[in-house]
């Protein structure tokens, strides 16, 4: 067990920093999937992270003083929330679970779609866009932030999330939702367990 623990350890070496830039290296670190409200990071700044350690104890440590916590959906992916008795849940009128239930959501929704098509298979790209969810569950003004590196690919991917449908509930989280996805270790295909990274 302690052999298997070590394996999954990552080397982190991140200064204090914007905490969206910071996110956003943790990412391409540990491969893990961070997915939050664009406005939870405004004007918040990272704790600096150095060692060996387990992506779980990086990211607390990273969160450190930000007033934020993460939590787990999924092996490898978590959503961003304020701590206990902060103003954003309160003023969306959502509780956590609820939060947390309707990220899950979108999460699963982008797996399915971005696995079903052979351009956007989760593999060796990354990308962030933040979009808009209106009250029907369509996306609205989607943007790309990071490109791929492949204008095709950018334009497919684009498309896919004009096109996604999402529970109307989504709308009701703090908007805009952005999505980081990043390269997953080869071998990992979306029918065994290939993880998406938003």
């Amino acid at each position: 067990m302690q052999a298997f623990a070590r394996v999954l350890e990552r080397d982190f070496d991140l200064p204090g920093q914007p905490l969206e830039r910071a996110l956003e290296q943790f990412s391409v670190v540990s491969g893990w999937s961070v997915m939050y409200p664009a406005s939870l990071a405004d004007g918040r700044t990272s704790r600096a992270v150095h060692g060996v350690m387990l992506p779980a104890l990086a990211l607390q440590q990273l969160l450190e003083g930000t007033g934020l916590e993460a939590q787990t959906v999924a092996d490898d992916r978590v959503v961003l929330r304020e701590r206990a008795g902060a103003p954003v849940a309160a003023a969306i009128g959502l509780g956590s679970e609820d939060r947390r239930r309707r990220f899950g959501q979108v999460q699963h929704t982008l797996r399915r779609v971005f696995c079903d098509d052979p351009v956007l298979q989760p593999g060796d790209y990354s990308a962030a866009l933040v979009f808009h969810v209106a009250s029907d569950g369509r996306v609205q003004q989607p943007e790309l932030q990071t490109g791929t590196g492949d204008a095709q690919r950018d334009q497919r991917l684009l498309q896919a999330i004009r096109d996604l449908q999402l529970p109307a509930a989504t709308a009701d989280l703090p908007q805009p939702i952005r999505l980081h996805i990043q390269p997953v270790p080869e071998g990992r295909d979306c029918g065994s367990s290939r993880q998406l990274s938003p």
